[in-house]
């Protein structure tokens, strides 16, 4: 069985997309044959509606290829040159199965594309993120940890920084890791922290070294995870595979409340593999 994923897909770049794509290919390298070109695959693979092109898709069908798709959020237009969501309905209506990343996903998003298919949750790399490893010394007591990898509204950090001022006035003695991208007027003015409290944080920058940031998991007492409507996060799964306990709103959307209740095998890259593998047999039989 061979199956080709996009380059612009695998690029190596910061992201859920692409965060994805990497343990996607990890768990399954020992099981399919990736290849290079389009024309020698049997299946068309997409990571996520704003990682592939239209011309991609409809070459596939062209060529009598099968495609499966990966719906991993509902892109926005505003931040896809106003074709995300057209996008993510094209791609559906030509896709033979379509992976939903989470219960939450599939009843939100099914209405639009009108078309059903499976759920399969996340998995993180499972040799990196565990429970056993390297860890740093705290600066407080309890110490809470804030990490996103994009500025979305959606990861809230505001909640997360009230969240913390309302901990701190309570007890001085706390600390706050954040960790991600975040505007220069933040990291100039303290994250907008007072009272004593710009004292008691330390910012990380972006963190591309997946070693460090489960190093930072285990060291940390609290995910701050004030996430809104996140169809299946990567930072929850991670998280949770190096043992950290995490705060996060179940009334709050998305599937979080799903990830904390999966059973964590299913979270590794083996339970991922196995579940992608029965998707490609299935169709390719």
């Amino acid at each position: 069985m061979k199956i080709y994923i996009s380059q612009k897909a695998r690029e190596n770049t910061c992201g859920g997309g692409w965060t994805f794509t990497k343990n996607f290919i990890k768990a399954l390298k020992d099981k399919i044959e990736f290849v290079d070109k389009l024309e020698e695959c049997d299946i068309l693979f997409i990571p996520g509606p704003t990682l592939e092109e239209r011309k991609t898709l409809e070459t596939a069908k062209s060529l009598g290829k099968k495609i499966v798709f990966r719906i991993d959020n509902l892109p926005r237009n505003s931040k896809n040159r106003n074709t995300g969501t057209s996008r993510l309905y094209d791609f559906s209506q030509l896709a033979d199965v379509i992976v939903y990343q989470s219960e939450w996903a599939r009843k939100t998003i099914m209405p639009f594309v009108k078309k059903d298919g499976v759920v399969i949750l996340n998995g993180a790399d499972d040799s990196i993120f565990k429970k056993n490893g390297n860890v740093i010394k705290k600066n407080g007591s309890p110490q809470y940890l804030y990490i996103r990898s994009s500025r979305d509204e959606l990861k809230r950090w505001e909640k997360a920084w009230y969240d913390f001022m309302e901990i701190y006035f309570q007890n001085p003695g706390v600390h706050l890791w954040i960790a991600g991208n975040f505007s220069s007027e933040n990291v100039e003015y303290n994250f907008d922290l007072y009272g004593g409290a710009e004292r008691r944080y330390k910012y990380w920058g972006m963190i591309e070294d997946r070693g460090f940031l489960a190093t930072l998991f285990r060291s940390a007492d609290t995910l701050l995870l004030p996430y809104y409507h996140d169809c299946c996060s990567n930072i929850a799964i991670e998280a949770r595979q190096c043992g950290i306990k995490i705060v996060y709103d179940e009334q709050e959307g998305g599937g979080t409340k799903e990830i904390m209740k999966a059973d964590i095998e299913e979270l590794t890259l083996r339970g991922i593999g196995e579940k992608y593998l029965l998707v490609f047999q299935k169709l390719y039989a």
